[in-house]
């Protein structure tokens, strides 16, 4: 790729692109080194500072890690989750150019927990569907995705496909709802039982728990949702401006 001097992309941006289109075409292997910073400077032509700025930011996407003395090295490729939007696997994982699917596990109409009525505000004569799926990327289990939303808020779910198989694109495209906020906790985790054996992994791995409660635009919970990722895939990454 060839650097625009004239363009009205920063220069750094640029660089950025080209680096990253070269570890998406392979030209820089994942645990291998990428070109050094005077490398890289001579080959763009633009200076250090500006290759330094792309590297940096390419490092907190994670897609290249600096290991100190040794250089700058393409990551094993995680799915990195953006804390600042109500987001879904699905489309985190087609923004990094790798190719989701999913499986069913169970997609059935059951009775709440206590503690589910009163977390989703619900009352003694609501049920609710569940839809637990196992989410892969590129044909390998990444995740396992257990939703239970309210009867009454999503008729005829049971019978529909997922669009896309996303959750949240169905419950936009097909109910017209408006996802507006959600409270999510990360916490770590161990896989267990038959879930390791659907994520394709030992008992007793650690993993990432996300537990999240997703809110419509009148303020009704739409959805509880219990995910156990993969901690070798998943990761989370938080902007932090400013002191309280």
């Amino acid at each position: 790729m060839v650097i625009d001097k004239n363009s009205l992309l920063p220069l750094y941006h640029q660089v950025e692109e080209s680096i990253r289109k070269n570890i998406s075409a392979k030209i820089y292997i994942p645990g291998e080194t990428i070109p050094t910073e005077a490398e890289l400077q001579k080959k763009y032509n633009v200076s250090r500072e500006t290759i330094r700025k792309a590297v940096t930011n390419l490092v907190q996407l994670g897609l290249l890690e600096k290991r100190k003395g040794v250089g700058t090295f393409v990551t094993q490729p995680k799915i990195v989750h953006n804390t600042r939007h109500i987001y879904g696997s699905n489309e985190e994982i087609i923004a990094r150019g790798m190719t989701p699917s999913t499986r069913f596990i169970e997609k059935k109409e059951i009775l709440p927990t206590d503690s589910m009525r009163e977390e989703m505000s619900l009352n003694k004569a609501s049920t609710i569907i569940k839809a637990k799926r196992v989410r892969f990327v590129n044909n390998e289990p990444v995740a396992i995705l257990s939703s239970y939303l309210p009867s009454d808020l999503v008729p005829d779910l049971l019978g529909i496909d997922f669009r896309g198989d996303s959750l949240y694109k169905t419950l936009e495209e097909v109910y017209k709802f408006i996802l507006t906020e959600g409270d999510e906790v990360i916490e770590a985790g161990s896989i267990r039982g038959k879930d390791a054996n659907l994520l394709e992994i030992k008992k007793g791995t650690p993993i990432l728990v996300v537990k999240r409660l997703t809110y419509l635009d009148n303020g009704r919970v739409i959805e509880k949702l219990t995910a156990l990722y993969r901690s070798d895939k998943f990761k989370y990454q938080v902007k932090l401006v400013g002191r309280p």
